[in-house]
């Protein structure tokens, strides 16, 4: 981090949050602007925000989308190709895995997983990362639903130190108390699911695909049951299901 304060860092994070979240931006402008301002912050090269859906103890995990900051073309391409390669799972998704088996947020740097010895002896280290021009990476995961997960990589150029403990609190602060860092379900819809729906039968489809029950939907949108079932009807004659499972298995596949 820069030689200010962490207490300081904090107060600028808080004011850049306020800021974003007042802004007209729209919601992936404000995360990319707010990652890229971390990322000078912790003294990072590159990063990236993503989410996704799988359970901690799957290891079919699948990402949905992503954010990234400071990459070339060349460098994101290498990372995306190597995210899905047997390597990844080993050097970085199972030791969190482990972690995550035990809460619901987990932020490790690479000191926290790999000694020196171990981590040069990958490989991978020098064919992609020390190739990039990184070394020492941090990752903050959190779970803030059974199986919707939201994440925080950052890699810092070679030479440079790990990442310190108030490095690792600061970016999971951030992701675990940032709401629009979370994604919301819509995020994974395609609009044109939406064509031709009212608005109300929008925001019953999109609680219903959040888990909510028909009784909790009516008393979140002052309706009564009797309504809800109504539009909860209409929706699956639309798609041409029969419950609120297959309504959220057609839209939200985890594999």
């Amino acid at each position: 981090m820069r030689s200010e304060t962490y207490s300081s860092l904090v107060h600028k994070l808080l004011q850049l949050v306020t800021h974003a979240s007042q802004s007209t931006l729209e919601i992936d402008q404000r995360r990319l602007r707010l990652i890229s301002e971390l990322a000078e912050w912790i003294d990072a090269k590159v990063g990236f925000w993503g989410w996704g859906r799988g359970k901690p103890v799957d290891s079919t995990v699948a990402p949905i989308s992503s954010i990234p900051v400071g990459f070339t073309e060349k460098e994101w391409m290498s990372m995306s190709q190597f995210a899905i390669s047997p390597e990844t799972d080993r050097i970085f998704n199972a030791p969190i895995r482990k972690l995550l088996a035990h809460k619901q947020h987990v932020t490790v740097s690479r000191s926290n997983i790999w000694n020196d010895q171990q981590w040069l002896a990958e490989a991978a280290v020098t064919q992609i990362f020390h190739h990039c021009g990184w070394d020492n990476w941090l990752i903050s995961v959190h779970y803030f639903k059974p199986d919707t997960w939201t994440n925080l990589t950052f890699f810092r150029e070679l030479g440079k130190p790990d990442f310190s403990s108030d490095e690792r609190e600061f970016v999971e602060l951030l992701l675990a108390g940032v709401a629009w860092m979370q994604p919301q379900v819509s995020e994974s819809i395609a609009p044109q699911a939406f064509i031709g729906l009212t608005h109300r039968q929008r925001t019953v489809m999109l609680f219903l695909l959040d888990g909510l029950s028909r009784k909790e939907i009516a008393a979140h949108l002052g309706v009564s049951l009797h309504t809800v079932n109504d539009h909860c009807k209409e929706l699956y004659r639309r798609f041409d299901v029969n419950s609120a499972t297959e309504l959220a298995a057609r839209f939200l596949r985890s594999t």
